[in-house]
């Protein structure tokens, strides 16, 4: 084997071994929140509110300290929440920042982990696209890829304005042009289950809009008649089909994708 071959294999290597290492880090990270959330839940053997705020208060005021020496040193900082901050700042004061961060570091014993974004949309500090120098994206809450952590809900209008942000591609052409119809739908637990035109669905719906459904037609709770949220103009697909159905209301996800936009701050040009 050249020496060409050894490298791209030896590449191919290392990224099959770094896929292997997020899965399981992502796996890990799921069970360690978990258990952090159960030290503040007194029906938990978990139990321990001291821990909880121990973990939580120390690093939040290891944070403020930092932002504080930021502020003092003329860097804006636009958001932060437990565990990160997001600065923007030009190239010049790169070096003074560096300084702040190796001395916090070295007072706090904590290391900083850096990511460049060369654009940062937010609806809130918990839900956010950016985008890094190499043009890949990194969402955070509605915008995250879907997990194990949570429930669709019509991921197609997440996808399409991370599209339009990272790449400028037309929402239209994401959305008309997708045809995994899990992407356009949306899973709810319906405690005491569901119904639909007096059909009995179960306690776990899924369903997407629809245009041979009435815009003011919904899936309600069997228990109350409520509605479901989020499944005004609906159908439910509670057994994925072979082909993607025709009557997805296409017009309502553009809605909904626009509206998004909005909310992150972004105007089409």
């Amino acid at each position: 084997m050249g020496t060409a071959e050894q490298i791209k294999a030896r590449i191919e290597e290392l990224e099959a071994e770094l896929s292997y290492h997020k899965t399981q880090s992502d796996t890990l990270k799921i069970a360690i929140n978990g258990s952090f959330g159960k030290l503040g839940s007194k029906y938990s053997a978990l139990y321990a509110p001291d821990l909880l705020i121990q973990t939580t208060v120390t690093g939040q005021l290891a944070l403020l300290m930092l932002i504080e020496r930021l502020h003092l040193a003329g860097v804006r900082v636009i958001s932060a929440n437990t565990d990160g901050i997001v600065l923007h700042h030009t190239k010049a004061k790169q070096p003074g920042i560096d300084a702040i961060m190796w001395d916090w570091m070295l007072d706090t014993s904590y290391t900083l982990e850096r990511t460049d974004y060369r654009a940062i949309a937010s609806r809130d500090v918990n839900n956010y696209i950016a985008v890094k120098l190499d043009g890949s994206t990194k969402g955070k809450g509605c915008f995250a890829s879907g997990g194990l952590q949570k429930n669709p809900d019509q991921p197609i209008i997440y996808e399409a304005v991370a599209e339009y942000i990272a790449k400028g591609t037309p929402i239209a052409k994401t959305i008309t042009e997708c045809t995994d119809i899990c992407k356009f739908c949306t899973v709810r637990r319906v405690k005491g289950g569901a119904v639909w035109r007096g059909e009995k669905l179960g306690k776990a719906v899924r369903f997407y809009l629809s245009t041979s459904a009435a815009s003011d037609e919904c899936i309600h709770y069997a228990t109350n008649s409520n509605r479901v949220p989020k499944s005004a103009g609906a159908k439910p697909l509670m057994d994925l089909p072979d082909r993607f159905p025709d009557d997805v209301d296409y017009h309502a996800y553009l809605v909904a994708a626009e509206k998004l936009l909005c909310e992150v701050g972004y105007r089409h040009a």
